[in-house]
């Protein structure tokens, strides 16, 4: 397989020189070295911490509804009529009573026609 890219290989290193100079490639290894060394080092130095660290950790789910209030606007038709139909409306958004309430509705035009 590296026989197939000597030439390339060869190519890549001719126009590294043509386009940084004989001046600038040593001073490119040079911090490329460097690079790498610290990277060693950083790495071997959170060897021994990481080792410490679970893989894995609970996550707790957030409880947005136990935090926080909401007050109920009695008023609303929508609201009235899930009252008066005996549907619990505390905790819920408007979108949810309607959705009950409509369900109730139909169950109980469903059980008068029966």
């Amino acid at each position: 397989m590296v026989g197939l890219y000597d030439p390339l290989l060869w190519l890549g290193i001719i126009a590294l020189i043509l386009i940084l100079g004989p001046t600038k490639l040593p001073q490119l290894a040079r911090a490329t070295a460097e690079a790498v060394r610290e990277w060693r080092r950083a790495f071997e130095e959170e060897g021994g911490r990481q080792q410490n660290i679970p893989q894995t950790q609970q996550i707790q789910p957030a409880s947005y509804a136990q935090s926080q209030t909401v007050e109920i606007d009695y008023s609303h038709p929508i609201v009235a009529a899930a009252v008066r139909e005996g549907i619990d409306v505390r905790g819920k958004t408007l979108d949810q009573i309607a959705e009950e309430l409509a369900k109730k509705l139909r169950e109980k035009s469903s059980r008068q026609s029966i």
